[in-house]
């Protein structure tokens, strides 16, 4: 099995338009991973993008909306759990990447 690091970007967390987070559904989608999770990592509430050194902090046009650290046998196979997270019904996105 391969590690790879899941960044979920975009939710709506917090924000008046738009779904709502559902911290339930999140338990549930992590739970369900068994032992695919290696690390739950977590959510954030919100993040700022600092583009360079010189320009200092903006808000991010993906918003950083937490991570987690996954299982898999391959990319088709990590992105396969990526797709039931809950992160979509938020109008959010996921980036996966593979760790070595």
């Amino acid at each position: 099995m391969e590690k790879f690091l899941v960044v979920f970007r975009g939710a709506t967390v917090g924000e008046a338009e738009g779904p709502r987070h559902d911290p339930l559904r999140w338990d549930s989608w992590f739970e369900g991973l068994g032992q695919a999770l290696l690390d739950r990592g977590a959510l954030s509430h919100g993040s700022v993008e600092v583009p360079t050194r010189l320009v200092g902090a903006k808000l991010s046009s993906s918003p950083l909306s937490g991570y987690c650290v996954i299982a898999a046998s391959d990319f088709n196979d990590a992105v396969r759990l990526a797709q039931a997270s809950p992160i979509f019904d938020e109008k959010g996105s996921v980036e996966i990447a593979h760790l070595r």
